[in-house]
């Protein structure tokens, strides 16, 4: 899932990108706990 993530990122508009991380984020962050690749492009609070 995350390489066709990656891959259509390119064709999408910065909102559009923000909505589909913070997607991808909430499914896969855990309480307390940062996801590295997201911390570089979106640092934001998770929890």
């Amino acid at each position: 899932m995350s390489d066709i993530a990656t891959y259509n990122f390119a064709y999408l508009d910065e909102q559009t990108k923000r909505m589909i991380r913070r997607a991808i984020l909430k499914g896969i962050a855990i309480p307390g706990y940062q996801v590295p690749f997201a911390s570089r492009e979106m640092p934001m609070p998770y929890g």
